[in-house]
């Protein structure tokens, strides 16, 4: 499981707003003034412990949902635009088209149709709790703001 560290920005029934915050790994990196990794972000998760707003939680996704995402959005476009080009390159003698030209404009074709594809999967399973992350600890509460007796009106009798 991958997991963040954040703070609890906003709360709703079932899910939770958290700003994840860098982590300190990322401090003694020459990089971390360029890497988008190392900014903070925010995440929309299940709240499963019941965090309140402001409380500093550990944020989890699942590593084996992580990578069938990342393939979906990744590896999915490019092997449909490699079909394409080879069905492009293969449909070109039949119909008397460039080679060139019609390996290109059925590339292009199938790497717009992966992206319907995709957004058509995308609407399949954002409401699979599988693919979302989850707060799954607690590790610091948010102070609770109490009001001093001073700023109660005094009513002597």
């Amino acid at each position: 499981m991958i997991t963040e560290y954040g703070i609890v920005t906003q709360v709703d029934v079932k899910s939770a707003w958290v700003k994840t915050v860098r982590r300190s790994t990322c401090e003694g990196c020459g990089s971390k003034d360029s890497c988008e990794a190392a900014k903070t972000g925010h995440v929309e998760a299940l709240n499963l412990v019941g965090a309140g707003l402001g409380d500093t939680v550990t944020v989890g996704f699942e590593t084996g949902s992580l990578i069938k995402i990342s393939m979906l959005l990744y590896i999915f476009p490019v092997l449909f635009m490699i079909g394409g080009a080879v069905l492009g390159t293969y449909l070109a003698p039949q119909y008397g088209m460039d080679e060139s030209a019609a390996a290109a404009l059925f590339a292009f074709g199938s790497f717009f149709i992966s992206f319907v594809c995709i957004r058509l999967t995308s609407s399949r399973i954002s409401g699979n709790a599988r693919y979302q992350a989850k707060i799954i600890k607690i590790r610091g509460r948010a102070p609770v703001a109490e009001e001093s007796s001073a700023s109660v009106p005094c009513s002597n009798g």
